[in-house]
């Protein structure tokens, strides 16, 4: 495995240091005020094993995308420009095909087709569920997140990261029930996973690739 990079960073509103890992596989310690190097090096160790087991599965998830391929629905595509008399992105087969224009950057259309799908599958899948659970949830909204996947409004709104579309449906369905439970349960304490497990038993697993796989989806682009 790569020596991580660690990037330092000072937050006068942290009592402790805090450390995480970035979906590009950095390490990031935020330093509180007054934090000795002592401290430093015993949070480092303490942490350790989990740095390491993160960034190596960070590493290993970006090794596994391929140059020249996109990604819809946890599946590869070889992603392909062709002349054309449209500007619509088509799935075909084995391509996703992005039609030329002029030598323009590829990206904005294929990130649009992206938007497209993921919002029509994110209602689909939250009207679904939300049926199954008895839940009446606002609207569905897009973002883009470095670092989420989703979040629930207490207004009932439901937000998703429109770069789930590159992940497999049953990763999908985690995040909208995910969601859909903190209508009926705040935080993430053991009743609230009891509500996912209801209607996902295997949400673990699901969960399971998410933290492991995902983190290339949230920034990747060809």
């Amino acid at each position: 495995m790569d020596e991580p990079t660690i990037e330092y960073r000072h937050s006068p509103r942290r009592r402790s240091i805090g450390i995480m890992v970035t979906p590009q596989g950095k390490v990031v310690v935020t330093l509180p005020r007054g934090a000795t190097k002592e401290s430093l090096a015993q949070a480092l160790a303490r942490h350790r094993t989990w740095i390491e087991r993160r960034v190596a599965e960070t590493q290993a998830a970006w090794g596994q995308l391929k140059e020249g391929q996109a990604y819809f629905l946890g599946q590869p595509y070889r992603l392909t420009e062709r002349a054309a008399t449209t500007e619509a992105v088509s799935l075909n087969g084995n391509e996703i095909r992005v039609p030329q224009l002029g030598g323009a950057d590829l990206w904005p259309r294929l990130a649009a087709w992206y938007r497209e799908q993921a919002f029509r599958l994110l209602q689909e899948r939250v009207r679904h569920f939300a049926a199954h659970m008895g839940l009446e949830p606002g609207p569905v909204a897009l973002k883009e997140w470095k670092r989420r996947w989703g979040e629930c409004q207490p207004d009932g709104l439901l937000r998703f990261n429109w770069r789930l579309i590159m992940c497999p449906p049953a990763v999908i369905d985690y995040v909208v029930v995910h969601e859909l439970a903190h209508l009926l349960v705040l935080g993430h304490n053991p009743r609230f996973w009891g509500q996912v497990a209801k209607v996902l038993p295997d949400y673990a697993a699901r969960r399971r690739w998410l933290n492991r796989e995902g983190a290339p989806f949230l920034l990747w682009r060809p």
